[in-house]
This record gives C-alpha cells, sequence and structure tokens, in this order.
C-alpha cells in the first residue's frame, strides 16, 4: 500500500508539474487570440494621435493603426485610457495588452517595457503665445517657465538626461527658470493659451500636437505660435509589459504587422491623413 501510494504521489507530481507548465507556457499572443480582443491604451486627450469626436468616439493616428493592428491578427479592439505615468511605469496586470500612444523606448523605460519597431517618427517642438514679441529664438527661453507632460521624453530632454538608442542629443546651452509638469500635453497647451505669461512664457511638445492645436483652436481658441526649429526627432513605438510572462512572440507578430502597414503604405496613408506630411520611417 506504501509503494503504491508513493507511485501515485509521483504520479500527481508529474500531472502537476506539466500542468503548470502548460499554463504558465501561455504566450500573452495566445492569450489575445483566446479572448478574441487585444485590449489598447491610448491617451483620450492628444489630437491628432488620440481624441474623442464630437460623438464621443476615439479617433486619431494612434486609434486608426491600433484599429488596424486589430484587424491584421483579427481580433477585436477594446481602447482603454490609463494615466501616462501608469502606462510607462509597467506592471500592468493584464489591464491592457499594449500600449499605441506614440512612446518613446527610451533606456529607462525598457527597464519595465517591451518595444517594438518604431511605427512613425516625431519632431520636438517648441511654441510661445502667439502675442509674445520678446522671445525671438530658442535661447530666449533661458529662465522662462516652459510647460511640459510629466514622464515623457520632453521632461527628460530638458533636465538633460534623455537616452534614446540610435538617436543623438543635443541639448541647448541655456536652462528654463522652471517646468512646470502636466498630466498630459493638452493641459500645458490650456495653460498658456490662457494668455502671454500668465501661467507659462512656453510649451514643449510634439510639432504634431502643437500644430493641430493651433489648426482646431483647441475648441475655444489656441493663441500659439511655434519657435526654433526641432531640437530633436524621436522614434515611436508600441509598448508592451515587461513583467507579463511570455511576451516575445507578441512583440514578434506586431513587429510582422508593422513591416506589412510599412511596406503596402497604410502607415503613410494614416500619417498624411491626421499629420498632413509622412512622418513614417523606412524599415
Amino acid at each position: 500500500m506504501k509503494k503504491m501510494f508513493q507511485i501515485w504521489a509521483m504520479i500527481s507530481v508529474v500531472f502537476l508539474f506539466f500542468a503548470g507548465n502548460a499554463i504558465a507556457g501561455k504566450s500573452a499572443l495566445e492569450e489575445i487570440y483566446a479572448a478574441k480582443t487585444i485590449v489598447v491604451s491610448t491617451d483620450a486627450n492628444y489630437a491628432p494621435q488620440s481624441f474623442l469626436n464630437d460623438k464621443g468616439e476615439l479617433e486619431g493616428f494612434d486609434v486608426s493603426v491600433a484599429k488596424e493592428v486589430a484587424k491584421r491578427l483579427g481580433v477585436k479592439v477594446k481602447f482603454i485610457t490609463p494615466d501616462w505615468d501608469l502606462i510607462t511605469a509597467g506592471k500592468w496586470g493584464k489591464r491592457w495588452d499594449i500600449s499605441i500612444g506614440s512612446m518613446t523606448p527610451t533606456k529607462e523605460r525598457k527597464n519595465a517595457l517591451l518595444f517594438t519597431l518604431a511605427y512613425y517618427s516625431s519632431p520636438a517642438q517648441f511654441a510661445i503665445h502667439k502675442d509674445n514679441t520678446d522671445i525671438k529664438t530658442l535661447a530666449d527661453l533661458a529662465g522662462k517657465r516652459i510647460g511640459i507632460a510629466g514622464e515623457t521624453t520632453n521632461e527628460r530632454y530638458l533636465q538633460r538626461d534623455l537616452s534614446i538608442e540610435d538617436v543623438k542629443i543635443v541639448y541647448q546651452d541655456w536652462k528654463p527658470g522652471k517646468l512646470q509638469t502636466y498630466p498630459t500635453d493638452a493641459n500645458h497647451i490650456e495653460d498658456l493659451s490662457l494668455g502671454d505669461g500668465l501661467r507659462l512664457d512656453a510649451i514643449f511638445s510634439s510639432k504634431q500636437t502643437i500644430a493641430e492645436a493651433i489648426r482646431s483652436g483647441c475648441g475655444k481658441g489656441c493663441p500659439m505660435k511655434m519657435i526654433g526649429e526641432p531640437p530633436y526627432y524621436e522614434p515611436l513605438s508600441f509598448a508592451l509589459d515587461k513583467s507579463r510572462a511570455n511576451s516575445q512572440t507578441l512583440v514578434d507578430k506586431l513587429n510582422e504587422v508593422i513591416k506589412s502597414m510599412n511596406e503596402d503604405g497604410t502607415l503613410v496613408k494614416l500619417s498624411e491623413k491626421f499629420y498632413g506630411t509622412n512622418l513614417i520611417p523606412k524599415l
């Protein structure tokens, strides 16, 4: 009886071992296929990348890219809009599968996240109030109050600790007086719009975001003007949670999708639709 018990115990251990491995071995891609849905995090207040239209629906370049990715994977897409700092921190707990939100794959972020190939690139841009006549060059921003979205590459650039692989970063020979951080770019754009020097002297964002704010008027007026040339360009990628087990197959599959969207011109068409120019890198 004792020998029989030992045999059954050994069989149980072996069964649990292989069952555990089978569960642990299920990849992120397989989980998405099983759910028939990919959950994508993005920003609801980041035009023209992503924003709510008049019908209260998400629209924009990143939103269109995400929908096309889901289509090519053969699954549905569901959007979620967590705060940016939660996305960049990683450890998502499978609350969403992927971030398609114009994220730069910095060295620091790679500690918590996995990144795909770049699906487009973005020039950084300064802007001032339209009524300002004192700030004529970037050097004139020395000692000024500059608004930025927190936990972004633009914040890192002005703090002089930005690192992007394969991108040469050249810093300005001046320093701002104060960096005022905001949850998202729309917030500092709004504060600058209140008046020249009232809350901010300038803002630092992506060129396409500022261009869209000027074009659309932010709904109630965006009296801004760009100043200087873009100090740097950054590649932008999809991001995945590094703490999620077995995610590399999902990264590989997404890279295949990005390549196909690049080769057949889909990304170029979407860039020209939402940005009025081709921001798509050649892979």
